[in-house]
């Protein structure tokens, strides 16, 4: 530890009652050779122990230890001289460069190390920020030095990693931030590992005022622990949080990982994904603690689903796989499909294959009768896609075929039970709609291009392709497709579109739209493949270039319009119904933005209190009313209390549902794209509890509270 404090300055507080250290004033003599030497103190005596002191009220001894040193500046000639101190006198600071002795008698600065303003937070009794001003140097006066240190002295006896957690009230950003990393970057957060003992971790609570409101929590092993509030921060005090324990135990949920041969192959590690309905999740890696070849974990709470995956042990921290890793930068080698967790007794999970499991309990599992599956789609013989058991038939509903497609019907994922049609050809055609009996090592089935249900009796063997739509390339006009149109106009369900005679072109007719309704074009009736702007605001009798998984299209004008979607070339047109679409030029710029007016608050109202986080960068707020047709209002702060106000618009009242928003300050129009975070829905009480308080900490849908205002 002592190599350690040598790098830095050790910033302790003078103790009542302490024993000065002993001093020789005839060392700081100036003579011939010997340079010049001063004595040194940090001045701090008024310095306390904050929020708790097991030991009593304290103030603390600064001192040095030696193989430290201060730099002097001449106020005149701005030259700079390092004196340094040793282990036999630590306060005792000499430098014998030429010229050093043109001190005495002026101005002089001086600066510990090199800036007062470098420090670093590292855990440890040190702090360079220290600094004075002598207008008349007297090297036989003691110097007194001041500093803006503050530090959280903490003791730990554990053996997990120590975060610390500090945001102030104060509206600049860099204000929140007290701490600095190794590479002088500002921080609110810091985390040691494997420091126990009594330990310090010095912090500037503000570079511009004195006397902050700051909220400090602690974590282990990213586990919050505790949280207080302190009511005045101020430099040169000590924050003294005691003892740092773990908190209590929850009495967790088990779940058991049971992985077969091959996943265990390579030298692979597993980790179970959890997660939530309301986006939450947690990573957690499955240990094997009796070397039985059952892995374990805990369940950590609210969660309601989980995964499991196989990971490279080349790494040693969960993540996923990003897009174009090669195979050898794969985080995740195989991974299981989404799981409702297992409940005791059947919480043992066991893998059957690469991609699939069962849930069981610790002395096996059941296999279901049967498992059944589609597979040759796309030239893909190696993965079945599950059907479902809808009572006599097993079903796979809204599949696209293609005419090159062949496909049969197999068992538990494997050939050894496999169905298809009696023939002596490899690929045999067979008819929509007609039912055929199946026939065990069967041949390959193969329809005419388009959508189909498939239906399976695997008693009878029945099996019958129903066709219920064509695929998008078709060319005939006024046929199903799998385009839709959805949007606020139709609380976001699908309008169908229809195919026309362009190929690749679908259009919805006739579509009522009221001025900056919301819309986009999805596939399947499902946001896995959907397009939108590009340009958000679109002008009536126009087309845009659309993008994959786009922002929200708004009209700016109301009106009835027919809607085409080109999917060849990624457009989107908007005409008056009945107009050639044609005819029409591509719109390139932004059509112009709602004005958003801001309401009179009045006595059907509800408050918004945001925390910490979504005060920064000037955010403004709005809340999004639904439930009775689409309604954002925007929020406002009329009394400057930090409470924003909105009114309940008309058609809506208490009980209401509503998101309350954190908006883009840059922006004047309230809508989906224009929204940083986000509240989770809530439902407006009806008890009088009209203030919504956002949980200190949280981002998007992090959970608040409501109260009385």
């Amino acid at each position: 530890m002592k190599k350690f404090w040598n790098l830095m300055l050790v910033a302790l507080v003078v103790m009542l009652g302490a024993t000065a250290c002993t001093e020789n004033l005839d060392s700081v003599d100036v003579k011939d050779g010997a340079g010049l030497s001063f004595y040194a103190e940090i001045d701090m005596a008024a310095t306390r122990v904050d929020i708790t002191d097991e030991d009593g009220d304290k103030t603390w001894e600064t001192i040095w230890e030696g193989n430290e040193s201060l730099t002097l500046v001449d106020g005149d000639t701005n030259n700079r001289y390092t004196f340094a101190n040793s282990e036999a006198e630590p306060n005792k600071f000499t430098c014998t460069d030429n010229g050093v002795s043109e001190l005495l008698g002026g101005k002089v600065t001086v600066l510990s190390e090199s800036s007062v303003d470098t420090y670093t937070s590292y855990v440890g009794k040190k702090f360079l920020a220290v600094s004075a001003t002598v207008d008349n140097f007297d090297n036989t006066q003691k110097v007194s030095l001041t500093t803006n240190a503050s530090f959280l002295r903490y003791t730990y006896n554990g053996e997990g990693a120590i975060s610390f957690t500090m945001t102030t009230d104060h509206q600049v950003a860099s204000q929140q931030m007290p701490f600095l990393d190794e590479n002088m970057a500002k921080t609110s957060t810091v985390t040691f590992e494997g420091v126990s003992g009594e330990n310090w971790v010095p912090f500037v609570p503000s570079w511009s005022i004195d006397g902050l409101t700051a909220t400090l929590s602690y974590s282990i092993d990213g586990v919050e622990c505790k949280q207080t509030t302190i009511s005045n921060v101020k430099s040169g005090k000590i924050y003294n949080l005691g003892t740092l324990t773990e908190p209590e135990p929850e009495d967790l949920a088990k779940i058991y990982f049971v992985p077969n041969v091959s996943w265990k192959g390579d030298g692979a590690w597993f980790s179970a994904h959890f997660f939530n309905s309301t986006d939450s999740f947690a990573d957690v890696k499955l240990t094997d603690a009796d070397a039985d070849g059952i892995y374990e974990c805990s369940v950590p709470a609210n969660m309601e689903k989980v995964l499991f995956c196989r990971m490279n042990p080349a790494f040693t921290e969960f993540a996923w796989n990003q897009e174009g890793a090669t195979d050898e930068n794969l985080h995740v080698w195989n991974q299981t499909a989404d799981e409702t967790i297992g409940v005791e007794p059947d919480n043992y999970y066991y893998i059957l294959d690469w991609a699939k499991g069962i849930w069981g309990n610790k002395d096996g599992y059941e296999l279901p009768a049967v498992n059944l599956g589609v597979i040759g789609f796309g030239g893909n013989w190696a993965t079945d896609i599950d059907m479902t058991l809808e009572g006599e038939y097993y079903t796979l509903k809204g599949k696209e075929i293609y005419a090159t497609d062949s496909f049969k019907i197999r068992a538990n994922d494997a050939w050894d039970e496999s169905y298809g049609v009696e023939g002596t050809d490899e690929n045999i055609a067979i008819k929509s709609d007609q039912v055929y009996t199946l026939v065990k090592d069967g041949k390959n089935m193969m329809v005419p291009a388009g959508v189909y249900d498939l239906y399976f009796n695997y008693a009878t063997k029945e099996f019958k392709a129903e066709r219920v739509g064509n695929l998008e390339n078709q060319e005939t006009p006024n046929l199903p497709c799998a385009w839709s149109l959805c949007g606020t106009f139709n609380n976001w369900g699908d309008a169908a579109m229809v195919t026309t005679e362009v190929k690749n072109l679908f259009v919805v007719k006739n579509v009522t739209l009221t001025a900056y309704a919301s819309f986009k074009v999805r596939k399947d009736k499902a946001w896995t493949e959907n397009y939108g702007g590009g340009i958000v605001y679109m002008n009536p009798n126009g087309y845009i270039q659309v993008y994959s998984n786009g922002s929200d299209i708004s009209n700016t004008a109301a009106g009835k319009f027919d809607i085409y979607f080109d999917y060849t070339s990624k457009l989107l047109y908007m005409v008056d119904a009945g107009a050639d679409y044609t005819t029409v030029s591509k719109q390139t710029v932004e059509g112009q933005e709602p004005k958003q007016e801001e309401p009179e608050v009045t006595a059907n109202v509800l408050y918004l209190k945001p925390n910490a986080n979504w005060k920064k960068d000037n955010a403004r707020f709005a809340a999004y009313f639904f439930g009775n047709g689409d309604k954002w209002v925007s929020m406002v702060d009329s009394d400057k209390d930090g409470i924003y106000e909105v009114n309940i618009p008309e058609g809506y009242d208490y009980g209401c549902n509503v998101i309350f928003c954190r908006m883009n300050p840059n922006t004047a129009a309230n809508n989906w794209n224009n929204k940083w975070n986000q509240t989770s829905d809530l439902k407006a009480p009806t008890d009088g509890k009209n203030l919504y308080t956002v949980k200190e900490n949280t981002w998007d849908k992090g959970g608040g509270t409501w109260s009385v205002k």
